[in-house]
């Protein structure tokens, strides 16, 4: 990897807002209560995760421990869910558009015919969402509502309330996932898709790599529990069950404070590149930012290349920055216009200087 060349690319956590200190402290105080138990097969037979664990996240998210079922990581949670609720069946689903690059790909892995949603400033084009209802309802709609990967967009609270209600009018369920909600830097935090629910099928994916450590891979669903057990039938002919030490030092993290103290200190540090990445792209490509995502890791901006999408992903990694396709953000039967791009700008992982260089040469490769 060239040094000289600013990378916006994955959306890693920065070394600074993973806690390894307290989690090597964790680990040691797992091993020595539990011992060799840690190191065996945890049980199988419908096992929905460490139930110490279960319990501190049905805490978190004020749910019932026997809803949740955890997974090696989030992506994990929804290949199984998508299993569960495709099973094959080419049934349609509606994502944003943008929309998470892996969730996309997981979707048409298991049969689904993916299409996307426009993306605004507020959320999901919920207009374009009730006209495609109109003619297809689809199996289920996955949205980011928080501090969108890779727009930085959040559905507002309005926009919220009128995706639940489709839902319950037109009987799909809606996947939110969570990953960012916590990582907010201003303003107030919305309620969760799931809290709004009513008479809407909301199923919540979680993750604790964002807020506390992604090596621990610790993900899970939220949802009814005959879901969480046919979840966790399926889970154990893939991997038999989650890893007991990473759930054990998990539990540990969440009923000592130390998720809660993490997040703080991850606002903290990020808060200022945040803003600082704001700043760098008003600045230098104008109105082209999508929203100012008050949290999460990504600003998301759609330019004018004036060529093709290779020919302009040549031309920045040339002025020195290396992009990811705005295409790898949609479903693969959508491709970008030839002279517009969305582009998905991490800063979490970057000063704020790297960043507005980044952004520099980026607007260079434009003009």
């Amino acid at each position: 990897m060239n040094p000289d060349v600013v990378q916006f690319s994955r959306g890693v956590p920065p070394i600074e807002a993973i806690p390894a200190r307290e989690l090597a402290e964790h680990t040691e105080a797992a091993v020595a209560e539990l011992g060799p138990r840690l190191f065996q097969y945890p049980p199988i037979g419908r096992y929905l995760g460490d139930p110490t664990l279960r319990e501190q996240l049905a805490k978190r998210h004020d749910a019932d421990p026997d809803h949740i079922l955890v997974t090696n990581g989030s992506l994990q949670a929804l290949d199984l869910l998508a299993a569960h609720l495709l099973s094959g069946s080419g049934a349609a689903v509606y994502v944003e558009g943008p929309t998470y690059d892996r969730a996309a790909r997981i979707f048409e892995r298991h049969g689904g015919r993916v299409s996307s949603i426009p993306l605004e400033a507020d959320g999901m084009d919920l207009a374009d969402l009730r006209e495609r209802l109109r003619a297809e309802v689809p199996a289920f709609v996955y949205t980011v509502p928080d501090f969108q990967n890779p727009s930085g967009v959040t559905l507002s609270l309005a926009k919220r309330g009128e995706l639940l209600g489709l839902a319950a009018e037109y009987g799909f369920t809606v996947i939110e996932d969570i990953p960012y909600r916590d990582l907010r830097f201003h303003g107030e935090t919305l309620p969760s898709l799931s809290e709004l629910a009513e008479g809407a099928r909301v199923i919540t994916l979680g993750s604790l790599s964002k807020v506390l450590s992604p090596g621990l891979r610790i993900g899970y669903v939220i949802s009814d529990a005959d879901t969480a057990l046919e979840l966790a039938t399926r889970s154990e002919g893939v991997y038999l069950s989650p890893v007991g030490l990473c759930q054990a030092v998990a539990a540990r993290a969440l009923g000592s404070g130390l998720v809660t103290e993490n997040v703080e200190r991850a606002r903290d540090f990020l808060r200022p590149r945040h803003d600082a990445a704001v700043r760098s792209v008003q600045s230098s490509l104008g109105d082209a930012l999508m929203a100012v995502p008050d949290g999460g890791y990504y600003v998301g901006v759609r330019v004018k290349t004036g060529s093709d999408p290779d020919a302009f992903l040549d031309r920045a990694l040339g002025a020195g920055v290396k992009l990811i396709s705005g295409s790898a953000f949609y479903p693969s039967t959508e491709k970008s216009t030839v002279d517009t791009m969305f582009l998905r700008l991490p800063f979490q992982a970057m000063t704020p200087e790297e960043f507005s260089t980044g952004v520099e040469r980026l607007a260079a490769s434009l003009s």
